[in-house]
């Protein structure tokens, strides 16, 4: 696992935090209407050079934190079937309370049907009290890829596609022996909830494109003014592109909501992978 654990008061702190929201989100998820600021995602889109994977095009999405299905979930997948996918990327924080499950997979159900699905967990799909097993049991249902401290290659016409899917790097529970060494023609994405696994990635990783969220790229964004709050692991990254030891990561606002459902100068977010 990356890093030392956490101390133990610093998992008290995280877990007071998910406590104090809960209420928020029990209340906030029975009333769509209160929802500000998420009414249309923003798409942005990402050009990668790989000849290999030359016209494909890859979805990501992340921090769902899809506690109640709404009518917006309906749009996000009409907007993401319009976009053509031939992957989908899902990092992370999919749900806030067990509750949610049964809509989490609704929505993921309606992404399968457009083109094949890799997920990992985030630090609020822990808190939620599902088990680990009991994602994948549900994953496995519904045919799609919950990558745990995984990799799995999917293979094109020249080339193949590796997709590596780290458990969540703010609760020290990803295992970076999973990544696999760099081989010809391949071109390897990683999946991880929070920012700070740049910090671990070394030389030797064979990772070509990091995609995160866990920010929610400040949530409320007041002009002139730094994000009032980030999660722990994000150090100190908010969104869009990042550098480090030659890896490139790029932090997606996401789609849900944490605490307020209020998005302030900050709309949600679909990324748009293009390969050339």
């Amino acid at each position: 696992m990356i890093g030392r654990p956490l101390r133990w008061t610093q998992r008290l702190k995280i877990a007071l935090l998910h406590r104090v929201s809960l209420p928020f989100h029990w209340l906030f998820n029975r009333f769509p209407n209160a929802e500000v600021g998420h009414a249309r995602a923003e798409i942005t889109t990402l050009a990668c050079r790989h000849a290999p994977l030359a016209g494909r095009r890859a979805v990501q999405i992340t921090d769902l934190h899809l506690d109640r299905y709404h009518s917006r979930h309906d749009s996000l997948l009409d907007t993401i079937a319009g976009l053509k996918p031939d992957w989908i990327f899902v990092t992370g924080d999919l749900l806030t309370v067990s509750d949610g499950l049964p809509h989490l997979f609704r929505f993921l159900a309606g992404l399968r049907d457009l083109a094949p699905v890799y997920l990992t967990l985030g630090n609020h799909d822990h808190y939620s009290g599902i088990p680990v097993d009991r994602f994948s049991e549900w994953a496995d249902r519904h045919k799609v890829h919950l990558l745990i401290n995984q990799a799995m290659f999917v293979q094109t016409e020249d080339g193949e596609l590796g997709i590596v899917g780290l458990d969540d790097p703010s609760l020290h529970r990803a295992d970076l022996r999973c990544i696999p060494p760099p081989a010809p023609d391949r071109f390897t994405v990683l999946l991880a909830h929070a920012p700070n696994v740049l910090d671990h990635l070394d030389d030797h990783h064979g990772v070509d494109l990091v995609l995160c969220g866990h920010s929610h790229g400040g949530q409320w964004q007041v002009p002139f003014l730094r994000p009032f709050w980030l999660p722990y692991g994000c150090n100190g990254r908010t969104q869009g592109h990042h550098d480090r030891n030659g890896h490139r990561l790029y932090i997606n606002r996401g789609i849900g909501w944490s605490l307020l459902p209020i998005r302030w100068s900050c709309p949600p977010e679909i990324l748009v992978i293009d390969w050339s």
